[in-house]
């Protein structure tokens, strides 16, 4: 059973076009297929889209709840309402690349906006959720 799934996911990734680590095509494509995975509710592909820093906050948060990261994510993240203006309908209305950092700006239909983080790796941008908490809290400070 596991060899039929992990094929299915094989071959949906090369179809795609987006490799067996997943990630998207643009910056503001990272936030949206994130989101979007999650509103289908499948946080596990939504994992695919978070960076290797990101994925890593999750597994460090994960530890002392003998837990993986990506369990632990697909936990506390079992829907797009959980995140904040994230999970509320937005529209992309800047996206500014610095080689591959990127930020994006979405504003809500309430015109609140907010400032979250995309990185290029191995070719893919990935949302930098890590980097989103970290800014977000500097705001707070």
């Amino acid at each position: 059973m596991k060899i039929y799934f992990s094929t299915i996911i094989l071959l949906f990734f090369v179809f795609n076009g987006c490799g067996p680590t997943g990630g998207s095509d643009s910056p503001a494509n990272s936030l949206k297929d994130f989101v979007a995975a999650l509103k289908e509710q499948n946080p596990g592909k939504a994992w695919n889209y978070l960076s290797a820093n990101s994925q890593k906050m999750y597994n460090d948060i994960a530890k002392n709840r003998n837990q993986s990261g990506k369990e632990y994510f697909e936990k506390s993240v079992s829907n797009a309402g959980s995140l904040g203006m994230m999970g509320m309908d937005f529209e992309v209305v800047d996206e500014k690349k610095d080689g591959d950092n990127a930020t994006i700006i979405i504003k809500t239909k309430d015109n609140n906006t907010s400032e979250l983080y995309s990185i290029k790796e191995d070719g893919v941008w990935k949302l930098d959720y890590a980097r989103t908490i970290e800014e977000s809290m500097k705001k707070v400070e």
